[in-house]
């Protein structure tokens, strides 16, 4: 295989592991691993860019979805805690769950 060959090979290869990691952003059984491009990877070919643009925007996308739940957990988190210590039984709780 030549090497022009070989280098739009391993780019396929990384454009394509890229794309499956922003597509499983948010799937909860899935637990992503650290990345790093290949070695030797070479410069990209230029009809590929388009795609790693895509896969780019699709990883943004994975990351802004991602942050809003943990912004929304943050919330929950910050909920729970404002929540009083149980009390003696026969006192009347009530909480303001409206805010």
């Amino acid at each position: 295989m030549a090497r022009s060959e070989e280098t739009r090979a391993a780019w396929l290869e990384a454009l394509a592991e890229m794309e499956a990691v922003a597509g499983k952003a948010g799937d909860p059984d899935w637990a992503p691993s650290p990345w790093s491009p290949p070695a030797g990877l070479g410069p990209m070919p230029a009809d590929l860019e388009p795609r790693a643009l895509e896969a780019q925007e699709a990883q943004k996308s994975a990351l802004a979805r991602v942050l809003e739940a943990r912004r929304r957990v943050v919330k929950h988190i910050t909920a729970l805690k404002a929540v009083p210590p149980k009390r003696d039984k026969d006192a009347s709780v009530y909480l303001d769950a409206s805010a």
